[in-house]
């Protein structure tokens, strides 16, 4: 049987002993019922795995006694999706779904058709939310990296896309399938999905150097084409299946 696995900043890591985060020691403790000496897995969200056992147990405090340490690399290519935001509940999937597939970053933006309505009052909260997503998906997924989630305005978009090396762009009218315009190997790969009704016509033009693509002839809902995009990315690179 694996042992649980939990998520520690590196600040909290010390030569021999890890400090869990108040969220996590409450799960250790709470939900799943741990006791000292207890055999536990920890990361730090950057790569490195400790194999620990549970030493010092209180309502205050929960460290993990390392027994052995492991640096795990993230598989190439680093995946980055640009996701136009969508309802708040389709957002929360497309985080989960792409953190379990392993994206390095996910970075949400307002869309002019976006059906969701942006208020930039609410990209602090809901980039906590986002991450907090993440390292859950993370961790169900034992991974030893964690997805980057941030926000980012129109004219922020764009610029960051533009000093993407590799960035594809999913578009409707495109006729070029998405598996074509990947090449054999890549460091880091940006993937660029619109909202629902798609990306306008200007918008896909306004992002300098990302390549329009395919996924076929079905349309696919917002929080769907971004997972199937990835899933084609990772196949493609062998990272998946």
């Amino acid at each position: 049987m694996r042992s649980p696995w939990f998520w520690a900043p590196p600040q909290m890591w010390a030569e021999s002993v890890i400090g869990l985060p108040p969220d996590e020691a409450r799960h250790a403790l709470r939900v799943l019922r741990l006791k000292s000496g207890d055999q536990v897995t920890v990361t730090d969200g950057r790569g490195r795995i400790a194999h620990c056992k549970l030493a010092q147990r209180t309502e205050e405090l929960v460290e993990a006694e390392i027994a052995e340490v492991e640096e795990q690399r993230r598989a190439k290519p680093d995946l980055v999706v640009y996701q136009s935001i969508a309802k708040r509940q389709r957002n929360d999937e497309v985080v989960q779904r792409l953190a379990e597939l392993g994206a390095a970053e996910v970075w949400m933006f307002p869309a002019r058709r976006s059906v969701a309505r942006w208020d930039e009052e609410k990209a602090l909260p809901l980039t906590i939310r986002w991450n907090s997503i993440a390292r859950a998906a993370a961790k169900q997924s034992r991974s030893a990296w964690l997805t980057e989630v941030g926000v980012l305005g129109s004219a922020q978009l764009a610029r960051q896309v533009a000093g993407e090396a590799l960035a594809v762009v999913l578009w409707e009218e495109a006729s070029i399938p998405l598996r074509e315009a990947l090449p054999p190997a890549a460091e880091r790969i940006a993937l660029v999905v619109g909202p629902e009704g798609g990306l306008e016509a200007s918008e896909v033009e306004a992002l300098a150097g990302a390549r329009p693509v395919s996924l076929g002839n079905k349309i696919l809902r917002t929080e769907f084409a971004p997972i199937v995009g990835a899933s084609v990315v990772l196949y493609h690179f062998g990272v998946i299946g």
